[in-house]
């Protein structure tokens, strides 16, 4: 069921208002519908919960709530908020449909000038089987009866509270008024309501790093060519360059010809490099004349044999 109601009064000041809305002792007095008010106990100074019993107009059952209510006076805009709560001291009472309040809250301003402004806003279900065009009409009367009665109480409510044993009583005004006993939060746990769903745990061991692997350097090695499998030959070739001049440069060359059988290609590659040799015997020259020769070797790497 849900109400919505908007009201402004001219001749009411914002203080009036609120007031009226918390005073328990005068809530008997201007309230039709209230057939029994506790007090269950504070768990602040600005939180407490209570009992709340009301009449409900024929064909319909009484109704009655638990309530936890919450309230902040910031002095231009007061707020009074409620819903449902379940204690072990009020179970459900016979003759009664106990009914949740989702959300019922009452917000109070004050007008530029004189007067108050009141918004009234409430969600709730009434429990038990009604119909909704009655659930509707009822809703239709409360409204306006509501705005009316508040209206009515809050004129009338600085002469009643003047004439009280307590008339500066106003613990809802006054934190340090409200008692000091607190009430049990216990107390306040379903025991048949299902277990709250467990908040996923974070997760606190150390996170692996993943080192990357380092690429092996590719060998090129006569060796590791053994692996390719197309099949190819390799001839080299030796030469050595006489000079019967002992002071000029002697040098040799190589010269390696790869050619690719299976795709017809071939890479040349030359290499040069000189080097000089001093202070040799004229004998080591002779023989190293002697030397010159020229051979041809092939074979094949991939099967791993000489031909």
């Amino acid at each position: 069921m849900d109400m919505e109601v908007v009201a402004e009064f001219e001749d009411v000041e914002s203080d009036a208002l609120y007031d009226v809305l918390h005073d328990p002792e005068y809530r008997s007095v201007w309230d039709t519908h209230m057939l029994a008010a506790e007090d269950a106990g504070h768990i602040n100074v600005n939180n407490d919960v209570g009992y709340y019993a009301m009449s409900c107009p024929a064909p319909l059952k009484n109704r009655d709530f638990v309530l936890q209510r919450s309230w902040l006076d910031t002095g231009y805009e007061k707020m009074i908020l409620n819903h449902s709560v379940f204690h072990k001291d009020y179970p459900p009472r016979k003759g009664f449909v106990r009914a949740l309040s989702l959300l019922t809250g009452f917000v109070v301003r004050r007008r530029e000038g004189l007067g108050s402004w009141l918004g009234y806003v409430s969600r709730s279900d009434p429990r038990g089987a009604l119909p909704a065009w009655l659930v509707n009409r009822v809703t239709a009367q409360l409204a306006p009866r509501l705005v009316n009665q508040l209206h009515a109480a809050a004129r009338r409510y600085p002469g009643w509270k003047a004439l009280t044993d307590t008339p500066y009583y106003k613990p809802w005004r006054h934190p340090e008024q409200v008692p000091p006993y607190r009430i049990n939060l216990e107390d306040c746990v379903d025991p048949d309501a299902p277990p709250t769903p467990a908040e996923p745990k974070p997760n606190t061991s150390k996170t692996k790093l993943e080192v990357p692997q380092v690429k092996e350097t590719e060998s090129h090695s006569i060796e590791d060519l053994g692996d390719i499998s197309s099949e190819f030959s390799v001839e080299v070739e030796e030469f050595s360059e006489l000079s019967l001049e002992p002071t000029k440069k002697k040098g040799k060359f190589y010269k390696l010809v790869k050619s690719m059988k299976n795709r017809r290609k071939s890479v040349q590659v030359a290499k040069s490099a000189d080097s000089l040799v001093d202070g040799k015997s004229s004998e080591e020259k002779h023989e190293k004349r002697k030397s010159s020769f020229k051979f041809h070797r092939r074979f094949s790497l991939s099967r791993g044999r000489e031909d």
